[in-house]
């Protein structure tokens, strides 16, 4: 289930910020091109046509859930910061530069001045759609309200006043300081540089409390590059329009957004969506397999050598997993959820599967790419194939040979091929190794999702995609410091609902721990333990290919797949 989902505990403890630069915990420098690359001449105008699996669920800044979502609120809203499309080191956005003092706990972020919401008949007047740090303060007193369970709960422990605030013990956050229209100050009880990305998450983004008090959930009036048009009657195509009183500018000079605006359509078919590419409605296929990949160069292979198409293929930041609900029987039993973990032969499935496009899930939970190159993988013990040590496990939880087994259900996202291939092989390994049963069924991602985060699946395919360049992005999805009233109560992103006080007490460390060396060593430690209790079962790091019109320049495949279309433009 490709989610971003994939999200949501915006923290990345510890990031080196002097006044105009950032050093992250995986890089060594910034890009100081804030937006382009391409040196051609880029030319205004034209629709970037998308095409998209399903509908979102949301496109609240505070509560997205999947890809779709993610995507395009990215391009109605932004924050205070934001993540390079191409490095992904941390730049001014909203604010325009920032200050922090010698111990680390006050953030200054100095606002512009030009920064305006969409136009809407919400707003009395131009001036009342102007952003100010009124807006800072009420976006993040609604993002530590009542969102905080969904991805908050530990960065702001650190943000004085917000816990109080959530727990309804004061009106307002004590540590969120309005010095003029341009000028807000956060104030920390430790040092947290992990605020920084919090800042810089489209999950973070600033919204116009006037615009919030009129919509509510249903927000659509943002102050990003594209405003929202419509979506038509079947929920089967999106239009977004360029803001024409965007703010943002490229390194040339030249007023952005490019494009004239944003067009998806929604298509669960996949030659269907092969289709569309092919007769030029839509420009991008997102993620797909290596043997369509080859079946395309195969009847187009002119298109290729002449640049018309280009493919793109790296390895994401990402981990595919089988996650086991540790509340409800069988999978409440560690010995049954080591049992799978040793019955799956990785191999298999990486060669015969996915035909080697995936790097085998040997380690833990946090990804295996370059972007993480610090961090010191050989101190994590994945779990490898040994059917003797998968049938002993099994006796120990009191199932020997498989018998007395419960009835288990393995959930995947509707109309994924790949997905389904993997489940059915695993079934067939589940089987054969340890003499159990398991039933596959197909939900679509937003009920996959849903029923996750309320407890109400055994067994489920994830893949988790990072939303920032950290092993604590990855971490984090398992903190379990926010107690939860009874099984079926709302717990994303933790949908594993794992709970372990060693653990937390190490992440809340890490959290505020400035040395680099020593907060890695604690992200060690942290997901040895989480490797040791076996909440999910590590499959494989993807890798994916993007097949794109040549004509579509500054569209960043980042290991990410954080995307900014506000750069983009297209040529003839």
């Amino acid at each position: 289930m490709s989610i971003k989902p994939y999200t949501y505990l915006f923290y990345i403890a510890g990031i080196l910020l002097l006044l105009g630069s950032c050093i992250n915990d995986n890089s060594d420098a910034i890009d100081k091109d804030p937006v382009l690359s391409d040196t051609s001449n880029p030319m205004p105008g034209g629709v970037l046509k998308l095409i998209e699996k399903e509908f979102y669920r949301s496109i609240f800044p505070y509560s997205i859930e999947e890809n779709i979502g993610y995507k395009i609120t990215s391009q109605l809203h932004n924050g205070l910061l934001k993540m390079n499309p191409k490095s992904l080191a941390i730049e001014p956005h909203i604010a325009k530069s920032w200050d922090i003092n010698d111990e680390q706990t006050e953030y200054t972020f100095h606002l512009r001045n030009d920064v305006s919401f969409h136009e809407d008949t919400c707003f009395s007047s131009p001036e009342e759609a102007l952003m100010t740090a009124n807006d800072v303060i009420f976006s993040i007193e609604l993002m530590c309200g009542e969102f905080y369970n969904s991805g908050y709960n530990l960065l702001m422990k650190n943000l004085i006043g917000a816990e109080a605030f959530y727990n309804d013990e004061c009106d307002s956050i004590s540590g969120i300081e309005v010095i003029n229209d341009s000028t807000v100050i956060f104030k920390l009880s430790e040092p947290a540089p992990t605020i920084i990305y919090l800042l810089a998450s489209s999950k973070a983004s600033v919204i116009s409390e006037v615009a919030y008090k009129a919509y509510g959930h249903n927000l659509h009036v943002g102050n990003g590059p594209f405003t929202f048009i419509k979506v038509n009657a079947d929920s089967t195509e999106i239009s977004l329009g360029k803001n024409k009183n965007y703010f943002r500018t490229s390194h040339n000079g030249d007023k952005l957004p490019y494009l004239d605006g944003v067009h998806i359509k929604i298509v669960e078919n996949e030659k269907e969506r092969t289709d569309l590419f092919l007769n030029k409605e839509a420009m991008v296929l997102f993620d797909i397999s290596e043997n369509k990949v080859e079946s395309l160069f195969e009847s187009h292979h002119s298109s290729f050598d002449n640049g018309v198409f280009v493919v793109d293929r790296k390895p994401v930041m990402a981990t595919d997993c089988y996650e086991f609900n540790l509340s409800r029987t069988p999978f409440n039993n560690v010995h049954v959820r080591k049992a799978f973990a040793h019955a799956i032969n990785k191999n298999k499935l990486i060669d015969n599967v996915l035909n080697g496009q995936g790097r085998i899930g040997n380690k833990g939970i946090v990804p295996v790419v370059n972007t993480l190159k610090n961090y010191n993988f050989d101190t994590i013990q994945g779990y490898d194939y040994n059917p003797e040590l998968a049938k002993e496990h099994l006796t120990k939880a009191g199932y020997p040979n498989g018998e007395g087994f419960p009835e288990v259900v393995l959930e995947l996202t509707f109309g994924n091929p790949l997905q389904e291939n993997v489940a059915k092989e695993v079934q067939n390994q589940l089987n054969n190794t340890l003499n159990i049963a398991i039933t596959i069924e197909e939900e679509k991602m937003s009920t996959l999702i849903d029923r996750a985060a309320h407890g109400k699946s055994q067994m489920n395919h994830f893949t988790w995609l990072g939303d920032y360049p950290s092993p604590m992005d990855f971490l984090n999805v398992f903190y379990g410091g926010v107690e939860l009233e009874n099984d079926t109560s709302y717990s994303w992103p933790n949908t594993t609902r794992y709970r372990n006080k060693e653990y937390d007490a190490i992440l809340e460390k890490a959290l505020i721990t400035s040395d680099k060396e020593n907060r890695f060593r604690l992200y060690e430690e942290a997901e040895s333990i989480l490797m040791n209790d076996v909440p999910v079962i590590i499959l494989w790091y993807p890798e994916i290919y993007n097949v794109i019109y040549g004509n579509v320049h500054n569209l960043f495949f980042n290991e990410m797949l954080h995307f900014d279309f506000s750069c983009v433009y297209l040529s003839s």
